[in-house]
């Protein structure tokens, strides 16, 4: 009986070999093939077993077809951030096993797009395989690439929070919605002509976990070329929005755009760039008000001195919003102080609580300013004190100020002195 199914299996095995014409062939070995229809295994089994090359970071691969990859534990480890430049989506299914019927992650990628899976997401989903987490590195997945619908495109893959670099010679192409991970210091990404919105109207974004800064500039034709636009972004909420004019020009001539990114060594964020932004209804407005000296916080960004603006806000991908702020600082009510000075004191110097030295006698305007403290503005009075006399220091008499408007503005006349608002003599 058992040298009976030997001889079914060598049959079989022998049918498989010559049932189809060579036209129509696998591109696997007849024997696998056979192995995989008597034990109805997966039907990718074959490709999986026979065909997958070894996968390694950074990936760079030009794919026109299903290809796939045996992977390591430890790659998978190190999460995956992938790039897709194409007219058509792009899948990657990781698979424990070639007889796995379902893969263990499965991430599509969109049309010129970019995906990641965080180190955290991966943990996770080794750690849903139960048992077959324990094998660690013994254990060797397999990873299935391939484009959706017949396309065929550009695929980078990367560790997460990595990407691949984007120099002036080789510039990845800047598509509109798509995500940039920034890992190294200065990068540049190009955009044909053609992928300008007729509009002109577009908007930069740049996120960073610590809100870390990184400065934006646009050239045309080249790195080196004309520049039109330059700003540091420094946290997630706001965006830097280039003038339409000059970007609808741009296409009107086929000029290509450049986007140059550059932070600081170490740092790691994401740019995008949006063509024609939605707008959501304004949010309420704001306004605050405190003394001079102070600080006003609004939407993540500081702000010492009055101010009215109408702030443009990222809400989520490509939608924007705006607020209209109002910030006020109210002046320091006029303090009046007389030192009365030694001439030895005056020879050497006086220095005043603000910081302020005096050598002579006079009156003078300073100003006492210390961290996030509402400020003090003093007239100093200074005179050299008779011979005997002990040195100090009154602020009970005080002399009069009187203000004036002189050409439209507002005067302090001291003494037959005049003075702005600052202390400043004025002649």
């Amino acid at each position: 009986m058992r040298k009976t199914g030997i001889i079914l299996i060598l049959l079989l095995m022998r049918f498989a070999s010559v049932a189809q014409p060579p036209a129509a062939m696998p591109r696997w070995s007849s024997y696998c093939d056979s192995v995989q229809q008597m034990l109805d295994l997966p039907k990718h089994y074959c490709a999986c077993k026979e065909e997958a090359i070894t996968f390694a970071f950074p990936l760079e691969e030009e794919l026109t077809d299903t290809v796939w990859y045996t992977a390591t534990v430890s790659d998978l480890k190190q999460g995956l951030s992938a790039y897709w430049f194409a007219n058509t989506s792009v899948t990657m299914e990781v698979f424990a096993f070639c007889t796995s019927k379902v893969p263990t992650i499965s991430l599509t990628v969109g049309a010129n797009q970019m995906r990641d899976v965080s180190i955290e997401e991966i943990n996770q989903k080794l750690n849903e395989m139960g048992d077959m987490a324990q094998l660690g590195d013994e254990l060797t997945p397999h990873m299935r690439v391939y484009p959706n619908k017949g396309g065929s495109g550009h695929v980078y893959c990367y560790p997460y929070d990595q990407g691949p670099e984007s120099k002036c010679d080789n510039p990845l192409p800047l598509r509109s919605g798509m995500t940039y991970v920034c890992d190294k210091p200065e990068n540049v990404y190009r955009m044909e002509s053609t992928s300008i919105v007729s509009t002109g109207k577009a908007f930069i974004h740049w996120k960073q976990k610590k809100n870390l800064p990184c400065e934006i500039w646009l050239t045309l034709d080249s790195c080196t070329g004309e520049e039109i636009g330059r700003a540091v972004l420094s946290d997630s909420l706001h965006v830097y929005q280039p003038d339409s004019a000059q970007l609808v020009n741009a296409r009107k001539e086929k000029r290509s755009l450049w986007l140059h990114a550059k932070h600081a060594e170490g740092v790691t964020g994401r740019i995008y760039y949006y063509n024609n932004p939605k707008e959501t209804e304004p949010l309420n407005g704001t306004t605050k008000k405190t003394c001079l000296g102070k600080t006003l916080t609004v939407n993540m960004r500081s702000y010492t001195a009055d101010t009215s603006f109408i702030d443009t806000l990222w809400v989520t991908r490509d939608t924007l919003t705006t607020m209209a702020v109002k910030l006020s600082f109210t002046q320091p009510e006029m303090e009046y102080d007389t030192l009365l000075l030694t001439a030895v004191q005056l020879n050497t110097g006086y220095r005043y609580a603000s910081g302020d030295i005096f050598h002579e006698e006079g009156d003078y305007i300073v100003e006492i300013k210390k961290n996030n403290t509402c400020t003090r503005r003093i007239q100093v009075t200074v005179q050299e004190k008779p011979t005997g006399q002990a040195t100090e220091q009154t602020s009970d008499k005080p002399h009069k100020a009187f203000k004036r408007i002189q050409n439209g503005q507002i005067v302090l006349i001291i003494n037959g002195r005049t003075y702005n608002v600052l202390g400043q003599q004025m002649e």
